[in-house]
């Protein structure tokens, strides 16, 4: 695809089901037990040797780790404390990278959405396909190993004559028929972990007063929709463009920042950027580069309170994340619960302006595994780094029949992203 330049190589997978994972190595529990148990060693450099060694073995460690050390094994505690919580930081910070997929052989067009949607966790959408069901059962021949995902989806639709529709429902890819009257290697487009850039349009604007002008650039970012962004910023600083003569043309503003807007429902959004107009004797740009700020919530923990009758403060965390049960207390027959929970680095996701904190699931559990989701919430508190939650549910039991379950994010990630695009045509 022509204007294609990936800038960032990425290189944790992120699984879907079990039949996509990776094996694990067969070795792999009792390595993980032999290291944890020379972490009790008499020698000083093989209770060190071993800590390092169980923070090579990365994330995949964290399903065989022991949560607590023997009693009275305090610096072993310690260390173990450090291992889970620098796997923990990684595991989150793969949020932030692409998924990726392995498509080899030929089958319908059906099995391949079916496995990449297995192991990327981003579901598909096919009601805007006219006569989907033949569309679906076209056969398609690639050889596409471990490749990212949105390169892998344009490969795939450009196969099958589709393309995305990035307004549609929440959490799915909707596809269509291809409206484009452009070849794909007409387009320009870039790859950035899990975002997909596109530039859609350029603007050339000239006021004849003044003498000054501008070149808008229409730009088009779609993220993986199991990312579900917090927020996306373009600093029109990180914005430049240089034209087919070489000569460098600035965006407008350059101390401004544009948080693009992320509608519920929609995996993309559209946003515009001006940049210097070039000189007349300018037929194209021969690069433009920029980069986008990117805010997202990481992997999502669960968090278990089953002491609510005469409940004690209780403090629980994994990750970055500290959930902590302050208090909860029956009223007639509603039982109010207070929650906080706090971020070690929030960034800006807990600014009063968003939201997205309050509609992390919360429900009260029966011993029947029944759900009981709250009739009311509301903030008790809001701080850069942590919010407070009343949350008011209907009940007609002892409180030591229910079980509180809060799930949230275990940390929140920041990343820059860079994209470039090469020989765009001057209007």
């Amino acid at each position: 695809m022509g204007g294609i330049v990936v800038l960032l190589s990425l290189s944790w997978s992120l699984w879907g089901s079990a039949d996509d994972r990776p094996e694990q190595p067969a070795d792999l529990a009792p390595h993980v037990r032999r290291l944890v148990a020379e972490l009790e060693a008499v020698e000083l450099a093989r209770r060190e040797a071993a800590e390092a060694d169980l923070v090579n073995l990365g994330p995949r460690a964290l399903d065989f780790l022991p949560r607590e050390a023997p009693p009275g094994k305090a610096e072993t505690a310690q260390r173990l404390a450090r291992v889970r919580r620098r796997l923990e930081q990684a595991q989150a910070q793969s949020g932030l990278q692409a998924s990726t997929v392995s498509l080899e052989g030929k089958m319908p067009l059906s099995k391949i959405l079916q496995s990449i949607e297995r192991q990327t966790g981003n579901a598909f959408g096919t009601g805007r396909i006219p006569s989907s069901g033949s569309v679906l059962e076209r056969e398609i021949e690639l050889n596409l190993p471990q490749t990212t995902f949105w390169p892998a989806l344009d490969r795939v639709l450009g196969e099958a004559g589709l393309e995305v529709y990035p307004f549609g429902e929440q959490g799915r890819v909707e596809l269509r028929t291809s409206a484009s009257a452009a070849a794909p290697s007409g387009r320009h487009v870039a790859y950035a972990g899990p975002l997909r850039i596109e530039l859609v349009g350029l603007h050339a604007q000239r006021d004849f007063r003044s003498g000054t002008g501008s070149l808008k650039l229409d730009i088009e970012a779609a993220w993986e929709p199991r990312l579900a962004p917090i927020r996306l910023t373009q600093r029109m600083a990180a914005v430049e463009g240089i034209d087919d003569r070489g000569r460098r043309l600035a965006a407008e503003s350059p101390e401004a920042a544009l948080e693009i807007p992320l509608p519920r429902g929609p995996i993309a959004s559209r946003f515009s950027v001006p940049l210097a107009l070039p000189s007349r004797d300018a037929r194209a740009l021969s690069e433009v580069r920029g980069a986008l700020e990117v805010l997202a919530p990481g992997p999502t923990a669960t968090f278990r309170f089953a002491q609510l009758s005469g409940a004690k403060p209780e403090t629980q965390r994994v990750g970055g994340v500290t959930v902590a049960l302050e208090g909860a207390e029956k009223l007639g027959k509603t039982l109010e619960v207070r929650l906080a929970v706090r971020f070690d680095e929030p960034h800006d996701a807990l600014a009063s302006h968003r939201t997205w904190i309050f509609t992390n699931p919360v429900f009260l559990e029966t011993r029947e595994t029944r759900r009981i989701t709250p009739e009311s919430m509301s903030p008790a508190r809001q701080t850069a780094q942590e919010v407070g939650l009343a949350l008011f549910f209907p009940i007609d039991r002892g409180l030591e029949e229910y079980t509180l379950v809060y799930q949230t994010p275990t940390a929140i990630l920041a990343a820059r992203l860079e994209y470039r695009f090469r020989d765009v045509p001057l209007p």
